[in-house]
């Protein structure tokens, strides 16, 4: 499943994660803060580190050039992070950290239940359209990290997925070979939301995300 959901949670090719049209504000890499980051140098790392590997790609941008856009030199990088990977490796982590804590939240919510799908529904195109610039670094740049986090990387994605299925389990009525076909197309539609390169705005994105998923979901519930 690791390798299957790795090729559908990345882009189908190598361009842009995005272009910004002249009417869309810039958004940020809300997920990392001083308090998240460890101290607000490193959180101003990287988000600079993620704005350059959305734009550009990570093996074309340089250390020197992800500390010159904070106002440090190459070298003095190495004081927060140990290399160009580790701030690559931090940015993914941060979002899984993100997505999985958020998720065995509402998987865990025993009050809801019959709205668990949903909520997951939204959390996630939350993340998708709030966080696009990371999710595109996470999508498009994890392959350059190394064999061992890359192995770690994709277990936390199956983990992930696990909590979906889990939850699209109880209320669909299919095997669970086709819940787990479900959730990773589900996925891989919610995530592609990182490389639309058109100018709409991600408002109009985000509702037709919306409608878009709940339709997937109602058709794999009905079975």
């Amino acid at each position: 499943m690791g390798n299957l959901m790795y090729a559908l949670w990345r882009p189908a090719c190598g361009q842009l994660a995005h272009t910004k049209s002249s009417t869309e504000q810039e958004v940020t890499m809300s997920l990392v803060d001083a308090k998240t980051a460890g101290s607000p140098r490193r959180a101003a790392l990287l988000q600079a580190a993620a704005d350059l590997f959305a734009a550009r790609g990570y093996h074309t941008v340089s250390i020197d050039e992800i500390g010159q856009a904070v106002g440090i030199s190459g070298p003095g990088v190495y004081r927060h992070f140990a290399s160009k990977s580790d701030l690559l490796l931090t940015i993914c982590d941060v979002a899984m950290d993100h997505l999985i804590d958020g998720g065995r939240a509402i998987a865990a919510d025993a009050d809801a239940p019959g709205r668990r799908l949903e909520r997951l529904l939204d959390f996630h195109i939350d993340f998708a359209i709030r966080e696009y610039t990371v999710l595109s670094v996470y999508l498009r740049e994890q392959h350059a990290l190394s064999a061992r986090d890359l192995r770690a990387l994709r277990r936390r994605q199956r983990d992930y997925e696990g909590l979906w299925c889990d939850v699209l389990g109880v209320e669909a009525r299919l095997t669970d070979g086709e819940i787990r076909a479900a959730v990773k197309l589900l996925l891989s539609m919610l995530n592609g939301t990182a490389h639309v390169r058109d100018s709409v705005s991600r408002v109009r994105l985000a509702a037709t995300l919306s409608r878009m998923a709940r339709g997937a979901v109602a058709g794999a519930v009905q079975g």
